[in-house]
């Protein structure tokens, strides 16, 4: 499902202190150290909002189907699913023998309880918009269900079937409405491949192998997560050896290692994200798609990209990544830097500098506040860059540092005007969530209350089509829109970086991006 990017690099450590990594002569051999630069909010998916989120509980919790080599979907915790012909009715067979992590069974109890609890209004799960079209989930027996669909998804096997299945047992008397206080998320219960030890809140979460796995015993029995703030602690953990892997890192982190440790393995990969800085519609002004238009043209990004990144980002043109390579659309309105003529736009529609040297007009000035989470020190330089460049326009902007979870919450409710984040983290280029009407705040993602109904029509249609070929037009037309109108100014296409010790043997060659990357987590291997 997608994601804000911005989570996996901005939640941080309460104190450096808490966020020490251990010496290389108190390591247990057997345990696998990461280094993460901001800590997961809750485990329990029907509420989870950042990176960190989505990656613990993917450890703990297994789906119906799984992401295998090249993005290909493979059974898990189904062993198949069967389809009518007109695709509305499918029948899921369930595996055998499965039990979580607490020794009770897995049944089909639990994969209907999880849709029901995801589909009720009263649970408030920000992504049920993307499952609308599920009409009922019952059980055919303990280990077997069905999903009759109101009309057809491209996304069904890859959307519906890949979604967490909570157990039963442990959440099924919980009204929906008092999920989001259940401790569950605090002490999650799975049937993956690893289950939680302890968790100490902006410092560590730690994974031991769960003996009960339905696949077989992982390689690597411990996982050590760190919180660490400090990026030069983050590469000097890598460099002495006193931590294993460092995923999600920056470009500045990785030109670091790639000279300071040359011995380190190394993973570079277009990801699946853009980063943008989204638009409150609701503002005066920003709702003015010239002075949207404006904006873009007067924004140096070529300058960020350089600069900041290390040349090591792409130019955005809207909120497909480059790396979807078959859905990306490159003959969309582009926006290269043209302060000139974005000057001229704001003259011609009546934006006059006052003497402050701010434009105004009709009593609405062009003065705005740019939310920016903290703990990357690249993106507030990169919100600076961005407030440099529209005070050459006679655009004011403040930048305003907020913790994660502040940050999350003004967006949600739309109580901000600017906010610089990043979206993505698949490989379909369904956008239903994000851009569709119906979806604005807080029922779906749509936090920039954008409303057009032929981009409406284009994600339905999309979502309802099957085959790419058919589909892709209506993305195409979605993407073609969205770059014009900009309900976001679009910055740019990054990639995805690790680093890892020589003794973790991971299959390079098969290596994905993002949260892909920990896939086949349970095949690693680990050599002291």
């Amino acid at each position: 499902m997608k994601h804000t990017a911005i989570a996996a690099m901005l939640l941080v450590c309460v104190s450096l202190s808490a966020c020490a990594i251990p010496s290389v002569a108190r390591r247990d051999p057997g345990t696998l150290v990461v280094l993460e630069a901001g800590d997961a909010n809750t485990m329990n998916p029907l509420f989870a909002n950042n990176e960190p989120s989505f990656l613990y509980y993917g450890l703990v919790l297994d789906s119906l189907a799984n992401v295998g080599p090249n993005f290909t979907m493979i059974p898990w915790l189904a062993t198949s699913w069967t389809s009518t012909p007109d695709r509305l009715h499918w029948t899921v067979q369930l595996r055998h023998g499965v039990r979580w992590s607490d020794g009770a069974p897995f049944t089909s109890k639990d994969v209907v309880w999880t849709w029901h609890a995801m589909l009720d209004p009263k649970t408030g799960y920000p992504y049920a918009g993307q499952f609308n079209y599920i009409k009922n989930v019952r059980a055919l027996g303990p280990y077997a269900v069905q999903f009759d669909l109101s009309h057809t998804n491209a996304l069904f096997v890859s959307g519906a079937l890949d979604s967490p299945i909570l157990p039963y047992h442990i959440l099924g008397k919980t009204p929906d409405a008092q999920l989001r206080t259940s401790p569950f998320g605090q002490h999650p219960i799975g049937t993956g491949p690893y289950m939680l030890e302890r968790w100490n809140h902006d410092a560590e979460a730690i994974f031991v192998a769960n003996p009960h796995w339905w696949h077989g015993p992982v390689k690597i029995k411990r996982l050590e997560f760190r919180v660490v703030l400090d990026p030069n602690a983050r590469d000097q953990a890598m460099e002495n050896g006193s931590a294993d892997l460092y995923d999600s890192m920056g470009s500045n982190d990785y030109v670091t290692l790639r000279k300071q440790a040359p011995q380190l393995r190394f993973v570079h990969l277009p990801d699946l994200y853009t980063w943008f800085i989204m638009v409150n519609l609701r503002t005066p002004g920003l709702r003015n798609e010239r002075v949207r238009q404006a904006m873009m043209y007067g924004w140096d990004r070529q300058a960020v990209i350089s600069g900041l990144l290390h040349k090591d980002a792409i130019e955005a043109t809207g909120i497909v990544p480059v790396a979807l390579h078959y859905w990306y659309d490159p003959n969309v309105r582009h926006y290269a830097y043209d302060p000139a003529k974005a000057r001229a736009l704001l003259d011609a529609d009546g934006w006059r500098v006052g003497r402050d040297g701010i434009r105004s007009k009709d009593g609405v000035r062009l003065d705005y506040t740019l939310l920016a989470s903290t703990g990357s020190h690249t993106i507030i330089d990169v919100c600076q860059e961005f407030q440099s460049d529209m005070r050459a326009l006679g655009i004011r902007i403040h930048v305003k540092e907020l913790d994660y979870a502040t940050f999350i919450a003004d967006s949600s409710d739309l109580h901000y005007q600017l906010a610089f984040t990043g979206w993505g983290g698949v490989t379909d280029p369904d956008e239903f969530t994000f851009f569709d009407s119906s979806q604005i705040v807080p029922i779906g993602n749509n936090e920039t209350a954008y409303s057009n109904p032929t981009v409406d029509h284009d994600l339905q249609m999309g979502l309802r089509t099957i085959t790419p070929a058919k589909r892709r037009p209506y993305y195409n037309q979605m993407q073609a829109i969205t770059a014009r109108q900009l309900p976001v100014l679009w910055g740019y296409y990054t990639y995805f970086r690790a680093a890892y010790v020589p003794a973790l043997h991971i299959d390079r060659q098969a290596a994905l991006p993002d949260l892909y990357f920990w896939y086949d987590v349970w095949n690693w291997r680990l050599d002291r």
